[in-house]
């Protein structure tokens, strides 16, 4: 039944663009995948139903992509349905896991894309895949390939080039890390544009040097994750960028299992470098070490947690509440529920 749930809001979402309002990335397919997967597939039509209302058609193609020109044309969004059409191409002549075997390595430098929904969106088609079987329906490698599109136009890299050798865990590095002073202006809207600014903060990229990650890749992501939650857990602004710092390094390990081992570690010092990024970028003032600390609440449950989110009903609150449930799993961290509960009360409802 749950198959049949994301099947039909695939099929509902699939002729909508992969962004409105500009700049704002089209949640539908990952909210809808997350929703079933804390619990919500009963929400799924009606929640499908409120969210279209804010979508537009999905892009025309502007000129065409080709083999041969593909890379002079990443983070060009006005290409967006350019970059679709190809994908969708390649879609039909690869296997799924060949497809995105030749894309990530080629995307993972522009991690940041749309604010990290690019590589989010494919995280949750990836998942789907794999959940799929041996025979998956086109619309869930069509998903793969929207996905895939969405990151290539809004390609996006940043400072530094993260060796994981450093000297410090997590929590601690991402504490020394320098920060972008707030009277610094943004080059352009939302988190996209306040990323563009950080080619204005010096030593940037020596502090994104300072974490010494785990050799294993799981294992890094779990420390970073936990650092990112507690950056969210404590910062009571700009709620919505550091919930990225969560579901981004979150969404790449849904990908982990399908990557040959250099792509995994490469993917790991990607996601460092994107939360290392948004904390750089938005966290400042920063909060007192008192404040940093604050996660003393009790945590809810976790099925607590899925019951608020799905009656809450905004995107990046069903797709954090789902990242931190699946976190929380593994090794049962209280901060990331305490984090997800914190997010959905700073967040108005849908």
């Amino acid at each position: 039944m749950a198959d049949d749930v994301l099947l039909d809001a695939l099929q509902r979402l699939h002729d909508t663009g992969p962004e409105f309002d500009g700049f704002l990335a089209n949640h539908g397919p990952m909210a809808a995948e997350a929703l079933i997967r804390i619990g919500g597939s009963d929400a799924v039509p009606a929640w499908v139903d409120g969210y279209l209302h804010r979508l537009g058609p999905a892009p025309g193609v502007v000129r065409g992509i080709s083999d041969a020109d593909w890379r002079e044309h990443l983070g060009d969004a006005r290409l967006a349905g350019d970059w679709i059409a190809y994908l969708r191409r390649q879609a039909r002549d690869l296997y799924w896991r060949d497809m995105l075997l030749r894309w990530w390595p080629r995307l993972l430098p522009g991690m940041a894309a749309s604010a990290t929904h690019g590589v989010i969106r494919t995280a949750h088609a990836v998942r789907s895949l794999r959940a799929a079987g041996d025979r998956p329906d086109a619309l869930l490698i069509d998903e793969l390939a929207q996905g895939l599109a969405l990151w290539a136009a809004r390609y996006q890299t940043l400072p530094g080039n993260p060796r994981l050798e450093g000297g410090f865990d997590a929590v601690t590095a991402t504490t020394r890390l320098p920060r972008l002073d707030p009277a610094v202006p943004s080059e352009g809207p939302g988190i996209v544009g306040r990323l563009r600014s950080l080619h204005r903060l010096p030593r940037l990229s020596e502090g994104l040097d300072g974490w010494r990650a785990s050799s294993v890749p799981d294992l890094a992501l779990d420390e970073l994750i936990g650092a990112a939650s507690r950056v969210l857990a404590a910062r009571s602004d700009m709620p919505i960028a550091f919930c990225h710092a969560v579901t981004a390094p979150a969404a790449v390990r849904l990908v982990l299992p399908v990557l040959p081992p250099d792509v995994q570690r490469a993917s790991v010092a990607a996601s460092w470098q994107v939360v290392g990024c948004i904390v750089a970028a938005f966290a400042s003032p920063r909060v007192t070490a008192e404040d940093a600390s604050a996660v003393a609440d009790a945590a809810p449950s976790v099925e607590q947690l899925a019951v608020r989110a799905v009656e809450h009903g905004d995107e990046h609150v069903i797709k954090l509440t789902e990242a931190a449930a699946r976190e929380f799993h593994r090794r049962e961290d209280p901060t990331l529920l305490i984090a997800a509960d914190r997010f959905r009360e700073r967040v108005p409802t849908a």
